[in-house]
């Protein structure tokens, strides 16, 4: 999984666990905004996050 995940809304780094799964509600750390994990459509990304508001 892809670790240089950033926050939508401030930018920050989004820490993650690991063992996340697309679909799944992460928060930012930081601002504490809700953001949603989503498959890539790069390959080598795996993952990108959207804002869940």
């Amino acid at each position: 999984m892809a670790r240089d995940l950033s926050c939508p809304v401030c930018s920050a780094d989004l820490l993650l666990s690991g063992d996340e799964r697309p679909g799944e509600e992460v928060y930012c750390t930081y601002c504490g905004a809700p953001c949603k994990l989503a498959k890539s459509s790069s390959e080598e990304q795996g993952y990108e996050v959207e804002e869940d508001f």
